[in-house]
């Protein structure tokens, strides 16, 4: 009998299974199972084995009659249903082990201007030796293309598998950069990059690069180049967004149009970075490989570093300055060597600025590198013990707390051994303007974001500990055998602005304030605002808010001949991030002063307060003393009063006495003449 031919497709995966079978091999219910892949989903094949085994593990009974037809094959009942058994666990297990391998090849577009005006901002040209950076850094098994533009647009690197040959011809195809464009089209080459993306894809992660600097420049017609903006915002800009790609844009002088590559940037969840100085171009290309390609890291420390067993291959980037000494480098057999001398497993990359060499099958232990100190200095690893971690959105709102998850994989599955765990230590460091932070270690403790305890999975919260501005994160993993690390990067903005507008031109009275929440790190529908007018002497007066007018935010608006003495508006923002996170923010109180005169009342039924106690009893003395110093004069006013009556009298009873005196004599004198 001919050899029979059964054909399985993975759902999972790109790849297929084969399996061959001979009649002799049927009969004795023997034979071989033969995998062929076209995928890298390695979990999922080896559970697609075990369901071609069940096939080929039953005998088929003699005289069946009763068959499955699978493509012409005839395949007993029995087998056919442990193979479907098998192929079920595999949907709904063997799946999900192979997603952090899947998605870890990306689809990289890079666009570089062109125009003439890069004259001025790139003299040097320095878009060359920067794309050659991003383009040595890409690794291998990505997809990746290069298209330069001005009037026209011109793919200046095939899109295509990045391999050492296409590293090559990507290498050749950065010397023909040059600033002799007429324009600056930019809508022509955002079509052309993504003419072959269609709908989402779990197969790809998708990354567009766009270096420009200037604006939309089609035409010398202002409209025309006003209309291709729109089309940009209108069609394209959802086009990116129904792709799940992410634009990455870089601004190369201040002349570009900062608005339209912070929208793309932002609605798709890409980076943006603003330089005036071409020199960073090289500093900013590692960033953003950084993030497109999330590569395998292992420490360096002054300028040492480990390599352990799992490495397959290192790729070192040092940085020089101006008038260094060639790069050489230091095994750990003590071997040195540089770009001239280097072994036969060492491809090296002498460019301006920069050294790029690769080294396969690099040896066990510590190697040294022979330069000055960059903190940009990289070691990046092929490795089969891989660190995973969250990726982080771009921006986060201030005040979002998310928690951040890692774990490792080996051969693309996780690690769940305690064996491992156990002696894995993992620390997080923040850095912003203010420098670097304490390193904080992760924990699998099931407490604090960790969902489940000694799953290999550690966790830490992140933007507790952040203010606004540009966060970078350094994770580091030391192990019992091995170091790791990996970066990265994010912004922490406000999730909303305020706008104060005094008067109204005619009427300066009022105060109109408007709280508009930026609805792209805030779910619309969750937004509340609540407000209220604070006195000095503790009035309360609660404040309305409504939709402002074109859905610009929420206002109200404040009339001051109301109010009187100094007043504070407070406003509370509760709403849900976009990642579904809950947010409170107290906002800044905005004072307000009010133009109406107190009541003429207020001071006399206002309560005193306590601690103006002590000036109160100063008083009541005060007064008693008054009423004392009252009650004195008055009896002395009396005293007086009763010491005259007294002095009188005594005066008018001793005239009297004279008087009757005289009389007497007068008597006495008259009886003595008769």
């Amino acid at each position: 009998m001919p050899r029979s031919h059964l054909v399985i497709p993975c759902q999972e995966s790109p790849g297929f299974f084969e399996h061959r079978r001979s009649a002799a091999e049927r009969r004795s219910g023997a034979g071989a199972c033969r995998l062929r892949t076209k995928g890298r989903n390695r979990a999922i094949s080896t559970t697609y084995r075990l369901a071609l085994y069940a096939i080929t593990a039953a005998r088929p009974e003699a005289g069946t009659s009763r068959c499955a037809h699978l493509r012409g094959v005839a395949v007993s009942a029995r087998p056919l249903v442990y193979a479907l058994v098998c192929l079920f666990v595999v949907a709904f297990s063997g799946a999900s082990l192979a997603i952090a391998e899947e998605v870890d090849v990306v689809d990289t577009r890079i666009l570089i201007d062109v125009s003439g005006s890069m004259k001025k901002n790139d003299p040097a040209n320095l878009r060359r030796p920067a794309l050659r950076l991003l383009v040595g850094l890409l690794p291998e098994e990505a997809r990746a293309g290069v298209w330069t533009f001005g009037q026209y647009v011109n793919m200046q690197v095939p899109l295509g598998k990045v391999d050492k040959a296409w590293k090559i011809r990507a290498r050749q195809g950065a010397a023909k950069i040059h600033s002799r464009g007429l324009f600056t089209n930019i809508e022509d080459v955002l079509n052309r990059s993504i003419a072959d993306w269609q709908g989402t894809t779990e197969k790809y992660r998708r990354h567009l690069i766009l270096l420009t600097d200037g604006m939309v420049d089609i035409s010398k017609n202002a409209q025309e180049n006003a209309d291709s903006r729109q089309r940009i915002l209108d069609h394209i800009l959802p086009q990116l967004k129904s792709y799940g790609a992410k634009v990455h844009t870089i601004a190369l002088s201040e002349r570009a149009d900062h608005a339209l590559m912070k929208t793309l940037s932002d609605e798709t969840g890409g980076w943006y970075e603003q330089v005036n100085d071409a020199s960073q171009l090289q500093r900013i290309f590692l960033r953003l490989f950084e993030k497109v390609g999330r590569p395998d890291s292992v420490p360096l420390k002054e300028n040492r570093f480990s390599i352990d067993d799992s490495i397959s291959e290192m790729t070192l980037l040092v940085f020089r300055g101006d008038g260094a000494r060639p790069t050489r480098v230091t095994s750990p057999s003590g071997k040195t060597f540089g770009a001239t001398d280097a072994p036969e497993n060492v491809s090296w990359h002498r460019d301006e600025g920069y050294d790029l060499l690769t080294i396969g099958n690099p040896e066990r232990g510590e190697w040294q590198i022979q330069a000055a100190l960059d903190p940009d200095n990289r070691v990046m690893v092929v490795t089969d013990l891989k660190l995973h971690t969250t990726e982080l959105p771009n921006k986060l709102a201030l005040g979002e707390q998310i928690p951040l998850e890692a774990y490792f994989t080996e051969r693309g599955e996780k690690i769940t051994d305690p064996g491992f765990l156990d002696v894995v230590n993992l620390q997080v460091e923040q850095s912003d303007e203010d420098g670097p932070g304490e390193p904080r270690p992760l924990f699998d403790d099931g407490k604090q974001g960790d969902a489940t305890a000694g799953d290999g999975s550690y966790t830490i919260i992140v933007g507790d500990q952040a203010k606004a501005g540009r966060v970078e994160l350094l994770f580091d993993v030391e192990g019992k055998t091995f170091r790791r690390e990996q970066r990265q990067s994010f912004t922490i903005v406000p999730s909303y602005r305020v706008e104060v507008i005094e008067g109204d031109g005619s009427d300066d009275s009022s105060v109109q304030v408007t709280v508009i929440p930026d609805l792209e790190l805030l779910d619309p529908a969750s937004i509340s605002l609540q407000g209220n007018l604070h006195s000095d002497r503790n009035e309360l007066q609660p404040v309305m808010l409504l939709p402002a007018g074109g859905g610009g935010g929420w206002e109200s608006v404040i009339d001051r001949k109301l109010l009187s003495g100094s007043w504070s508006l407070d406003l509370h923002l509760s709403a849900k991030t976009v990642s579904g996170n809950q947010l409170e923010i107290d906002l800044e109180p905005l004072a307000i002063t009010g133009l109406a005169p107190p009541p003429p009342s207020e001071t006399m039924t206002a309560p005193a307060p306590k601690p103006e106690q002590a000036s109160t009893d100063d008083g009541v003395e005060q007064d008693w003393l008054l009423l004392g110093g009252l009650f004195a004069a008055g009896n002395l006013l009396l005293l007086l009063i009763a010491g005259t009556a007294f002095w009188l009298v005594r005066r008018r009873g001793a005239q009297d006495q004279i008087h009757l005196l005289d009389d007497e004599e007068a008597m006495d004198a008259k009886g003595a003449a008769g």
